[in-house]
């Protein structure tokens, strides 16, 4: 292969890196040893490049799966870049090497692209620790929208599947944004740590041919007041009928009503949300969640009577708990229904897709694909920024922001009140011919 896969699975990169240069190694991975022999027989310290950036990925990124994979997806393929197209490490490249791979990227060769995305990079070797290359990996993958793949899967099956030409592949602007952001923190770490001599990221970006300059107003996904009440309805029919619904109409719930980022209720190596996290206000005036946001940032979360009553307590009786959190619950939010153990963030996003096909499926049968198709990409995220958009309405915008675990109500006001953009249109609207 050309073009081989570097890393493992993101758990299994620790084990990776203390493998590396080992005698073991080329017993656990024999065709990434033989790849790696072949590139530095070219002149190319390819294991001493792959120790940097298995360090990086364990022990500079953070815990995140996302996250992880990002970073690692990016760092591997200019790596591979490095390598392959000119032969040299990637401590030596430079302002040059950066912007010929943003050329590549930008329009990569139909042959490095996939048609589906490649489940992984490995394979065990059945009752072995051997690695297996997948044969069928490639560095780039056409990837079809959400939004294209339930509306041929749900809403619109009758229609004639298109296909994906690899012509067809495109690097969207966010896309590229994350690439520099992924690269730029690679190579900082590098000349950091005096690896490097220079991070040639932010010259290449500012120069950058593709990079569309300016940010326009882009407002919040949200479901309008008709669907989030068909949300409640579904969800509450559907675990009415069978109980192992109940998981999916608290965690939707949770997300809108209590304004949580998905991650907020999943497990972490450094925390699990629990039971014990809510609690009563020892002002007496109602309950709380204390939640471990995004950048490790510690908030408290207000939790309505209305969400105690009808979605918290129903839930706790289902799990076969006291209507009630007690102090110093361990129990998690989020258990699993085998295993009692908390729910990672993909289990979590599996749970929220499914609830969303219940409620696209009941809009279908309706007779109303319109709001069907508007829901068809919608993500966990939509959720919080449906209940912000109706909480404008009943508290302040510093109290939101505390509530959404923004630093600034300017954060705040900026995504869902948009004054400046408002008034624009207000005005635009009245200009004479």
């Amino acid at each position: 292969m050309k073009y081989h896969p570097i890393t493992d699975t993101i758990d299994r990169l620790p084990q990776q890196l203390r493998l590396l240069g080992s005698a073991e190694f080329k017993h656990i991975y024999p065709s990434l040893d033989e790849y790696l022999n072949q590139i530095e027989s070219s002149g190319v310290n390819a294991r001493k490049d792959l120790k940097h950036l298995l360090r990086f990925l364990t022990n500079v990124i953070g815990n995140s799966i996302g996250t992880q994979t990002r970073f690692r997806n990016e760092a591997e393929r200019f790596m591979l870049f490095c390598w392959t197209e000119k032969n040299i490490s990637v401590l030596n490249a430079d302002v040059e090497v950066i912007r010929k791979y943003i050329d590549w990227i930008w329009s990569p060769p139909k042959s490095l692209i996939s048609d589906t995305t490649i489940a992984s990079r490995y394979k065990s070797k059945s009752k072995t620790e051997i690695r297996l290359v997948n044969k069928d990996w490639r560095p780039f993958v056409l990837r079809q929208s959400k939004a294209n793949r339930k509306t041929s899967e749900l809403i619109s099956p009758e229609r004639v599947s298109i296909g994906k030409p690899k012509q067809n592949y495109s690097l969207n602007q966010t896309s590229l944004q994350n690439s520099y952001a992924s690269l730029n923190i690679f190579l900082k770490e590098l000349t950091e740590s005096e690896h490097m001599l220079r991070n040639p990221i932010a010259l290449v970006k500012k120069s950058c041919k593709y990079l569309v300059k300016g940010k326009i107003y882009k407002p919040p996904h949200t479901l309008d007041d008709e669907t989030w009440q068909l949300f409640v309805d579904t969800l509450t029919e559907a675990a009415n009928e069978d109980p192992i619904y109940e998981r999916h109409r608290f965690l939707v719930l949770a997300l809108k009503v209590l304004f949580l980022r998905i991650s907020e209720l999943s497990k972490k190596d450094y925390y699990t949300p629990t039971f014990g996290h809510f609690r009563e206000d020892a002002s007496g005036e109602g309950w709380v969640l204390n939640v471990i946001g995004k950048g490790k940032k510690e908030r408290l979360v207000t939790v309505p009577d209305t969400f105690v009553d009808h979605v918290l307590i129903r839930y706790r009786v289902y799990l076969g708990l006291s209507p009630l959190p007690h102090v110093d619950e361990n129990t998690p939010i989020m258990p699993s229904s085998k295993s009692g153990q908390a729910l990672h963030q993909d289990s979590l996003n599996n749970m929220v897709e499914e609830a969303f096909d219940l409620v696209i499926k009941s809009l279908v049968a309706k007779d109303k694909k319109p709001q069907a198709h508007a829901i068809a990409g919608a993500s966990s995220h939509w959720l919080r920024h449906t209940g912000a958009t109706q909480a404008l309405d009943e508290i302040s915008e510093t109290m939101l922001a505390e509530e959404l675990g923004h630093a600034s109500v300017k954060t705040t006001v900026e995504i869902y009140v948009a004054p400046a953009h408002r008034d624009r249109i207000k005005s635009g609207v009245s200009r004479k011919l």
